[in-house]
Formats: C-alpha cells, sequence, structure tokens
C-alpha cells in the first residue's frame, strides 16, 4: 500500500502543476507579501514593523488554510466528476489509498506554504532587526491544524457533492452558525408558551444534533485571539495547541473513514 500511496502522490502532484493552481497560489502569496510590506517605506518604527510583520502573517496563514481543502476538493471532485477514478482503483489502488494520496498531497503543499511563510516573516524580523517572536510558529502550526479540519470534512463532502454544492453546504452548515442558532431557539423557548413552545423545543433538538455532528474548525479561538494580534510567544498557551491538533487529526481520520466507507459504495461507472 505504501508504493501505491507514493505513486498516487507523484500523479496528484503532476495534477496540480498542469492545472496551475499551485503557481497561481505562489504568485499571491508574493503579491500579498509585496502589498503588506509597502508601508514600510514610510513607517520606519520597529512597532509599526512588527505591526507589518502580523499583518502579513495573518493573510498568508488565512490564504494558505483556503488553498488546502481548495486542493483536496479540485482532485477528489475533479476525478469523481469525470469516472476517472475507477481506471485507478483497477490497476488495482484500494479506494483508502487513493483517498489517503490525495490527503497527503495537499498536507504537503501545506507544509511547504507554512515553512515559506515562517521564511518570510523570518526575513522581516532580521531586516528590520526586531526580535523573532515564537508566537509566529504557535500561530502557524494552530492554522495548520485548521487546515487538515477543513481538509479532513471538505475531502469527506467531495464524495457526495459537486465542489459548489461542498462548499455550499460548508457555508451554511458551521458549527458556529448553529451555536448562535441554539442561542436563539433558547431565548424563544423561554418567552414561547403552547404549540410554539413545543416546535421551538422540537427545533432545538434537531439542531443540537447537527451542532454536535459538525466539526469545529477554529478550536480555541478566543483563547488564542491575543497570540495572533502580537505574535508574543508569552501568549501561546502551547498545550492548547497540542490538544488542537490532537482534535485536528481525530476529526481527520474520522471523516476519512467515513469518506472510504462511502467511496467504496458509491457507483463510479
Amino acid at each position: 500500500m505504501y508504493a501505491q500511496v507514493m505513486a498516487n502522490i507523484g500523479v496528484n502532484f503532476k495534477f496540480y502543476r498542469r492545472n496551475r493552481l499551485l503557481l497561481v497560489a505562489g504568485l499571491l502569496i508574493m503579491l500579498v507579501t509585496a502589498l503588506s510590506t509597502v508601508p514600510s517605506l514610510f513607517f520606519l518604527t520597529k512597532a509599526q514593523h512588527l505591526s507589518i510583520i502580523v499583518t502579513t502573517a495573518s493573510q498568508l496563514s488565512n490564504f494558505a488554510t483556503l488553498i488546502i481543502p481548495a486542493l483536496g476538493l479540485m482532485l477528489i471532485s475533479h476525478h469523481l466528476g469525470n469516472r476517472s477514478i475507477k481506471m485507478v482503483f483497477t490497476k488495482p489502488c484500494p479506494p483508502e489509498a487513493w483517498l489517503l494520496s490525495s490527503s497527503f498531497s495537499a498536507v504537503i503543499v501545506a507544509a511547504l506554504f507554512y515553512i515559506g511563510i515562517f521564511l518570510i516573516c523570518s526575513i522581516l524580523f532580521a531586516v528590520w532587526s526586531i526580535p523573532f517572536q515564537w508566537g509566529l510558529i504557535f500561530v502557524l502550526l494552530n492554522d495548520f491544524a485548521h487546515a487538515l479540519i477543513w481538509l479532513g470534512y471538505i475531502t469527506f463532502l467531495a464524495v457526495f457533492f459537486r465542489p459548489v454544492v461542498a462548499v455550499l453546504f460548508i457555508i451554511i452548515f458551521q458549527e458556529s452558525s448553529f451555536y448562535y442558532l441554539k442561542l436563539l431557539l433558547v431565548s424563544g423557548i423561554k418567552s414561547a408558551t403552547g404549540a410554539l413552545a413545543l416546535f421551538l423545543k422540537s427545533a432545538k433538538g434537531l439542531v443540537d444534533v447537527i451542532y454536535m455532528l459538525l466539526p469545529i474548525t477554529n478550536p480555541f479561538e478566543e483563547k488564542t485571539e491575543q497570540v495572533y494580534k502580537s505574535l508574543r510567544g508569552g501568549d501561546a498557551d502551547w498545550l492548547m495547541l497540542i490538544a488542537t491538533w490532537g482534535y485536528a487529526l481525530g476529526i481527520s481520520l474520522f471523516f476519512f473513514l467515513l469518506a472510504n466507507y462511502f467511496l467504496k459504495r458509491k457507483r463510479l461507472i
């Protein structure tokens, strides 16, 4: 299986190169970096330079967090859409090897993206003689974990839906949206009576189930906010980062198993 996964990873990178997606992503990263550092021509204090680095790291990391699941969605949807996946499975290559290779391909690209962001920000620290802020590592590793959660989620959805539908599903079915809907229903239940109260309680039960099933795409968001603003290592809770990675790996494995289960039962011809 190892040989099959590695062979598929090589094919996946050829697919990425042929579609020019990584080239476009690289050009966008250079453009964002250039636009972020232009203010340094006018603002010369270290505090303002640090603000530029924070902005650059945030923008590039957010972009990477979006492009990684997009790679997984594009790869799986393309092969399922044109029915070419049947040829892969009859080589033979088991569905789990193909799915695993698609995820690993995106993860390798993600690692390269985040290493590149780290190098860009490190160079800016050195050029502007600013002490390196260890919170940068925390932020990049945290966002890497978020990208893995999104990748696992969208890999599962890509088995069922076309890309546009999968993206719309993600936009609509977010745990944060259902959390606020839960609060709204709780407030309504307190003031409602009779049939309306019964209806709202039933609706809340359904919302609770959906909320529990949806992945948390940004664990500990409020607790890490200060690190993202300052990049200070002292503001980082590294145990929280370990917990985030544990959750990301666990939920990714869960979605991988689900995707593999339904892919094996999907009609491919």
